[in-house]
């Protein structure tokens, strides 16, 4: 559903337990003829799926805001450099998406590989467009530490976008030149 030019989506999972909820008000109101299961059933129905709604509506709305800032503060970033001492940090990563899951609960974390490594991408509601195992995309966000495991880390992501082609570091598309610790060591063989 678009409100407003943002799209916002019911979980799965809440919407299963919204329409159980409401077979159970109705079938109590079909067997004992007493209206206050309508009275309290169908608000209740309501506030269920549009409390969420309203919710994942700021909260998109406020990460729309902040992209295009958040993009210009962000620095292009491979999944091997992404390190706990960048926590905070906004970066960009591109890659292709090996395994998604907690799609149902509308919270989805994605396996994101790319040439170096693989890094996860978690976010808090199902991104638009929603993409699946397979697709290039990238990702905008900041870096994470999981409270679990205080040496693994994630990206926050704010935009997952699917793209047609990875951008190369040091090209010119980037716009970044690639740091000394990054050039190629060439190593003389005295024999």
């Amino acid at each position: 559903m678009r409100i407003r030019g943002i799209t916002v989506r019911v979980p799965p999972l809440l919407f299963a337990v919204t329409v159980f909820f409401a077979a159970v008000c109705a079938m109590m109101f079909g067997s004992t003829k007493d209206l206050a299961y309508l009275y309290f059933g169908a608000p209740l129905c309501v506030v269920l799926i549009c409390v969420p709604l309203a919710m994942n509506y700021l909260t998109e709305k406020q990460l729309a805001e902040q992209l295009p800032a958040m993009r210009v503060r962000a620095k292009f970033s491979r999944a091997r450099q992404i390190s706990p001492a960048m926590v905070g940090t906004p970066v960009i990563v591109e890659g292709k998406i090996l395994k998604v899951t907690g799609l149902l609960m509308g919270k989805p974390a994605y396996l994101l590989a790319d040439s170096t490594g693989q890094i996860v991408v978690r976010r808090f509601a199902l991104p638009d467009p929603l993409v699946g195992v397979g697709a290039a995309v990238e990702v905008v966000g900041t870096v994470a530490r999981k409270i679990t495991n205080g040496d693994a880390v994630y990206v926050n992501a704010v935009s997952i976008k699917p793209i047609r082609k990875f951008r190369e570091e040091g090209s010119k598309e980037s716009g970044e030149k690639p740091s000394a610790g990054d050039e190629k060591i060439h190593i003389k063989r005295l024999h």
